[in-house]
């Protein structure tokens, strides 16, 4: 059978005694002996010169016979795929899940299967046509798996507001830790845990792509998140897109009249624009400053916008210290923060472009 199988696939037949000898592999399927069904499907697995009922056969035969097949056969579609992970063990769908150029339709089966493993495997494979909607399911699905929710931080196409819930998670069990609670105490551990996700949110602040940005405002809306330091450091950052977009949502104003009016960042209708945000007075001088000097920039070309970030920090930090009462203490202590990781982002940036050089 193995040479039948192979002359088969190589096209050493005519075309009428390549359908006799198809059809005697497809009366093979019927044997007893798992190693001939096995040997077959082995030869004809990676070929595209086989009759798809032959490879459908196989892959819905025993593990061990099934397995080369639905793990590398080009014939099995998106359909036979999502089919055969519903359908087959474990390891049927494990193996269809570390598949390359694995279809969206596939994706969506295993991601429903509620298959720790497969989801691992799955959310790894970075050749999967992972749909959005997917990625979201691995993640509301197992949040609390430690290997699926490191594999899916680990892609670059997880949707932001994604990222930021299940960074949030992994920073709140950190934080929960008995042994980080028992070396560093209640009050830091709660401290670390704060920290870790103010740098994840503003990492994901400067990644999160225009096309994501309406689901991202909405998720940190409903998450109690769209807060003054977000969009302080949305501003401070140049992220001035996501700005507008988080104002135009607390309005409830068109998007672009908010652009023109941030564009022209002018004080009575700034100032008129974030109070109906529902944003505090003492906040506007330094978003208002901010954007004026991102406006600025936008003007002048080859400008590096790590240390323009860094610099607009200092200056919304000195204006804060100068005017500011004593009793902004929580505004001061935001942008301290936010001053002291925009100058690590800039040294570290530099580092990275020293030793590239």
């Amino acid at each position: 059978m193995a040479l039948l199988a192979e002359a088969v696939v190589e096209r050493k037949f005519l075309p009428k005694e390549t359908r006799e000898a198809e059809a005697a592999l497809l009366f093979a399927l019927d044997d007893a002996s798992p190693l001939v069904r096995r040997t077959i499907a082995l030869r004809v697995a990676p070929s595209d010169r086989v009759s798809r009922q032959i490879v459908l056969g196989l892959a819905r035969d025993a593990d061990d016979i099934a397995l080369p097949v639905v793990s590398r056969s080009p014939l099995l579609t998106g359909k036979d795929l999502a089919d055969l992970a519903r359908s087959g063990s474990d390891q049927v769908r494990w193996a269809i899940a570390r598949r390359a150029a694995l279809p969206a339709e596939a994706c969506e089966a295993i991601a429903e299967a509620g298959d720790a493993e497969a989801a691992f495997e799955l959310a790894s494979n970075a050749h999967a046509e992972l749909p959005s909607a997917t990625l979201r399911a691995l993640a509301a699905a197992f949040e609390g798996n430690g290997r699926v929710r490191d594999a899916l931080l680990g892609r670059s196409d997880l949707p932001a507001e994604t990222r930021h819930r299940l960074v949030h998670t992994v920073a709140a069990q950190l934080g929960q830790s008995a042994f980080v609670t028992a070396v560093l105490g209640a009050s830091r551990s709660e401290r670390l845990r704060e920290e870790l996700q103010e740098r994840a949110l503003a990492a994901i602040m400067e990644d999160v792509s225009s096309d994501e940005l309406v689901a991202f405002i909405e998720h940190l809306r409903a998450e109690g998140a769209l807060n003054t330091a977000v969009l302080l450091r949305a501003v401070c950052s140049g992220r001035i897109d996501l700005f507008a977009a988080a104002v135009a949502r607390l309005t409830g104003y068109s998007e672009g009249r908010v652009r023109a009016i941030i564009a022209e960042a002018r004080h009575p209708s700034f100032s008129a624009l974030m109070a109906s945000a529902g944003l505090s007075p003492v906040v506007t001088p330094l978003l208002l400053a901010a954007t004026r000097v991102w406006k600025d920039v936008s003007m002048v070309e080859d400008i590096d916008s790590a240390d323009v970030t860094a610099s607009v920090m200092q200056r919304l930090l000195g204006h804060q210290r100068r005017e500011a009462p004593a009793s902004q203490k929580e505004l001061a202590e935001i942008l301290e923060r936010m001053s002291s990781d925009a100058q690590r982002s800039t040294a570290r940036l530099r580092m990275e472009r020293y030793l590239a050089a």
